[in-house]
């Protein structure tokens, strides 16, 4: 007889940007909300990004140990180590395809006007990608720190090493043990079956609509050299995404011929509740002057079901709004910074000191 697996309620999923990454979160959200469940929780919809993660970013809280942090940080090892232990948490990623994972970062948040280049998508973007930008410049604004490699920023890799190729490959092999599964954004409902299964939760529990989608004209055309230099620009994205293509399929093997019974079974649960939950599309701002599609809520449904698919639908800054205000009873004392990293953001190094990964473009 096959022992039944109890659910996994310490996670720590490290979100990337541009990367899907917002529909997951939302999955987390639900599930703790609904199981009274505990979040690291940060003033805004960041913990502490764009420096890496501190205790002292944390809001007050007790002393117990936390179910999840999934808002936007940037991974730091000691300090989730301590707060999330590697004997009692699963800690997740997911990544995406460097080209249209730049493009997106590149125009969600405005680089093209960061940099003096305008604030039309295809020209600001192409202007971009005939030199890059100097070292000195990615930490330009808040948000610059993303104009190279975001997701290895993201994941905790100082930016003077984005060149050079040896330890960009030992920060991946690092990355493979410290995490217990890598999703990929490309393969979204075989990512979400692989979490079901090693969390062991119910396909319920992971069932979802896109978030933060983009509207169609703030996208750039992107001609094949164009491609080709997002490749080469982000050559340590690359390394990243290739070797966790790779480990993601691996691991899909391994599951078996069960995984694909679980796939069928999610992807037609997933349209039942579609048809549901929801009836057409709209616009819904999400920041200020920011605008993202999502699905309309279906308002002819029992009181239950409308609670059930709107709390799918509810942006970010709603659902952290909401949960600082549940879990406010609950805090108590302080957390104290200890295992601080005390990493300077502004640090001066160049990544020119190697040049094993440095940007030839195409011509544009």
């Amino acid at each position: 007889m096959v022992s039944k697996c109890s659910p996994i309620k310490n996670i720590l999923f490290l979100k990337t940007h541009k990367t899907g990454s917002s529909t997951i979160s939302n999955i987390f959200f639900r599930y703790g909300d609904s199981w009274n469940l505990s979040f690291i929780l940060g003033d805004d919809t960041m913990v502490g990004w764009p420096r890496r993660f501190l205790l002292s970013d944390v809001l007050t809280r007790n002393g117990n140990q936390p179910n999840f942090l999934c808002s936007h940080t940037r991974y730091n090892e000691k300090p989730m180590n301590y707060l999330f232990p590697k004997n009692t948490s699963i800690y997740l990623t997911i990544l995406r395809d460097p080209v249209s994972q730049f493009e997106s970062v590149f125009n969600y948040v405005g680089f093209g006007e960061v940099f003096g280049l305008g604030n039309d998508p295809t020209k600001s973007f192409t202007a971009f990608l005939r030199k890059g930008i100097e070292f000195k410049d990615i930490t330009k604004a808040r948000s610059s720190v993303l104009a190279r490699n975001p997701m290895m920023f993201d994941l905790g890799l100082d930016y003077k090493f984005y060149q050079n190729a040896t330890a960009v490959k030992k920060y991946i092999a690092f990355l493979e043990k410290e995490f217990d599964l890598v999703m990929i954004m490309e393969y979204f409902e075989e990512s979400m079956v692989l979490m079901k299964r090693l969390l062991c939760w119910e396909f319920d529990d992971i069932l979802h609509i896109k978030s933060n989608e983009r509207l169609d004209k703030e996208r750039a055309e992107l001609s094949d050299n164009l491609k080709e230099n997002i490749k080469r620009w982000n050559k340590a994205d690359m390394l990243l995404y290739q070797h966790f293509n790779k480990t993601f399929w691996h691991k899909i093997k391994m599951e078996g011929k069960g995984f694909y019974d679980d796939l069928a079974t999610f992807r037609q649960m997933k349209e039942e509740m579609t048809r549901t939950c929801f009836n057409g599309t709209t616009v819904k701002q999400v920041y200020a002057g920011k605008y993202v599609k999502t699905l309309s809520l279906n308002q002819n449904l029992p009181a239950e079901t409308k609670v059930k698919c709107e709390r799918m639908t509810r942006v970010e800054n709603t659902y952290l709004a909401y949960l600082r205000k549940k879990q406010s009873f609950k805090l108590a004392g302080v957390i104290h910074a200890v295992l601080n990293d005390k990493t300077d953001i502004s640090n001066k190094v160049s990544w020119d000191v190697a040049q094993d990964l440095r940007y030839d473009p195409l011509p544009v």
